[in-house]
């Protein structure tokens, strides 16, 4: 994993988390996805979490920012990373309109 990788734009889709994160768990088999992504906003680690649904599927939830040494646009939210051959989605909550 290296920081080029998520501030390319092919890699990375931004995903509204009010519209994205029930649906991805649908697909993925992560009942507690939303409960998951709450608790590691409250209580990040560099390393990242991992979880593991019931449909072969693994995840990572990571920080970017704190990941890596470099800053990247819209780093400081949460992401789902699934390895360098698939998409990464970055999580983010909308501003109160």
């Amino acid at each position: 994993m290296n920081v080029n990788w998520f501030k390319n734009p092919d890699n990375v889709v931004y995903a509204d988390e009010s519209q994205f994160v029930d649906n991805f768990a649908l697909e993925t088999g992560i009942d507690n996805l939303r409960e998951e992504i709450e608790a590691f906003r409250k209580n990040p680690t560099k390393e990242g979490k991992a979880l593991k649904g019931r449909k072969r599927v693994s995840v990572k939830l990571i920080i970017p920012n704190l990941m890596f040494d470099e800053k990247i646009d819209m780093g400081d939210n949460v992401w789902i990373y699934m390895g360098d051959v698939m998409e990464s989605y970055c999580v983010y909550q909308p501003w109160d309109k």
